[in-house]
């Protein structure tokens, strides 16, 4: 059961909107970021449907995953101001 709701989350529904917001923008760079927040999505839904235990490493690895994306955007806007 849990792989199934992994990778319906995870592979599925989330690329799927991924692809959308791909072909609707003119600025691919930052829609391309928000792929690494389907881990995230995906354990919140596993969690809520499935009842799997989420451990402290996982969040540390969330919050990580949070801090690159904003340390990536962040250094984007100083590349593209002079």
């Amino acid at each position: 059961m849990g792989l199934c709701v992994y990778w319906f989350f995870e592979m599925g529904i989330t690329y799927i909107f991924w692809l959308k917001a791909m072909k609707l923008t003119n600025n691919s760079s930052k829609i391309a970021n928000l792929i690494f927040i389907s881990p995230f999505l995906s354990l919140v839904f596993i969690y809520l449907l499935v009842g799997e235990k989420i451990l402290l490493s996982t969040f540390v690895g969330l919050v990580l995953i949070i801090l690159g994306l904003l340390l990536q955007q962040k250094k984007e806007k100083k590349i593209f101001e002079f």
